[in-house]
């Protein structure tokens, strides 16, 4: 009996002892060198954008006919929502188009003006009806909810003219009498500028003439408004006299062309038809291109 009471006491601390064992295996502690933990981590919040604020359509110093003008914006960074009047929500608000007047900006008081120059409105398009000939200043500006500029203010402006350029031949009148050899070419330009320029990039509204001797002005977009036949002329100047000319009936010609001497678009062109020396006189030629 007492041999059975020892075995069962060896057998006890044996157990215990496993059971220690065990429970010390799964202890927890720092990780050992060269190992790694799983970590939490807090995603970092994109950085702060500012509202932006563009004008794409029409182009500032551009030409667009005269009647109705159409801009057109695009907005980044900030949410268009029809609560004209609400209460102010940060990130959020409508635009204010104006016309023929600067975008106010003084903080906490409504960007309104005069009936008739300033529209809100949440979309991205808005047209000036029956705008007169001339020139005119495009605002536009990103307000909050009750209409009050936000801070600082976004704003953006162009100018821009509600005619389309012109090119009018002032004489020799069309089917009379001009020479008997030479004669002069003197025209009328409006809405456009003439600027000796020939060759370099483009820049709407300006640009200089080509006259044209017995051939119809080219008009093709973007090619050159250059002929094989006949004679053309670029220059800056608003008269140009024709030299040596048969006697007959001559085509005058002349047209208003962008710095790389593309044709405009629309084209603006003018022609008249000419009699060179006396009347009833042969009909001559003009002779080979410059």
């Amino acid at each position: 009996m007492k041999g059975k009471k020892m075995h069962w006491a060896m057998t006890a601390m044996l157990a215990i002892l496993v059971l220690s064992v065990m429970l010390a295996g799964c202890t927890t502690g720092p990780p050992e060198s060269g190992t790694s933990t799983s970590v939490g981590t807090t995603a970092t919040p994109p950085p702060f954008q500012p509202p932006g604020l563009t004008i794409h359509s029409p182009g500032n110093g551009s030409y667009v006919p005269e009647g109705n003008i159409t801009v057109a914006v695009t907005v980044d960074h900030f949410s268009l929502v029809n609560k004209f009047g609400e209460a102010n929500v940060a990130g959020e608000g409508h635009i204010h188009y104006f016309l023929d007047v600067l975008p106010p900006t003084e903080p906490g008081k409504p960007a309104v003006t005069a009936p008739g120059t300033y529209v809100p409105a949440t979309a991205t398009r808005y047209t000036w009806q029956n705008v007169p000939a001339g020139i005119h200043v495009i605002g536009v500006e990103l307000v909050n909810n009750d209409h009050t500029p936000l801070a600082p203010p976004v704003t953006t402006t162009i100018t821009v003219m509600s005619a389309m350029p012109r090119v009018r031949i002032l004489s020799p009148g069309d089917v009379t009498i001009a020479g008997p050899n030479n004669f002069t070419v003197t025209v009328a330009v409006e809405n456009f500028r003439l600027v000796d320029a020939l060759g370099t990039p483009n820049v709407a509204g300006e640009g200089h003439i080509h006259y044209f001797l017995d051939v119809e002005p080219p008009t093709d977009p973007g090619v050159p408004a250059i002929t094989s036949t006949g004679r053309y002329v670029p220059t800056t100047d608003t008269s140009y006299q024709w030299i040596n000319v048969g006697g007959g009936f001559h085509i005058v010609a002349v047209e208003l062309v962008n710095n790389d001497h593309t044709p405009l678009v629309p084209p603006a062109t003018d022609s008249i038809t000419v009699i060179v020396g006396r009347e009833g006189a042969g009909a001559g030629g003009g002779g080979g291109g410059y």
